[in-house]
């Protein structure tokens, strides 16, 4: 079978069996059960020595460790999910304000 035929009675299947589309730029299912966010609070700690931890408040548990990665790879900064929050090092209040607003989060809290 050629690469056109497997196409075909692919379609052909598809058609008797009512699926529509075509498989391509359709959204999945995932994106439309995750709650969006709308705002987060930031906070500012001091550790022992001279570290600093940005945390970040009131994040969906489903969007914690999507937001931490993209978080972490946009503003080349390490980071974890602790007790429901995100820490990020160092003060990175500003830039953590930056990041969510241009997503259209509104942010609360210590802005730096």
């Amino acid at each position: 079978m050629s690469g056109g035929d497997a196409e075909s009675s692919f379609a052909d299947l598809f058609a008797k069996l009512g699926i529509e589309g075509s498989g391509e730029g359709e959204p999945s299912s995932t994106e439309a059960t995750l709650p969006t966010l709308k705002s987060v609070v930031l906070a500012y700690q001091k550790r022992s020595g001279n570290k600093v931890v940005t945390t970040v408040r009131d994040i969906p548990d489903e969007l914690q460790n999507s937001t931490l990665k993209q978080i972490k790879k946009s503003l080349g900064t390490g980071g974890s999910v602790v007790e429901g929050q995100l820490h990020i090092q160092g003060d990175r209040r500003r830039d953590l304000c930056a990041w969510f607003e241009n997503r259209g989060v509104k942010v609360r809290g210590e802005r730096g």
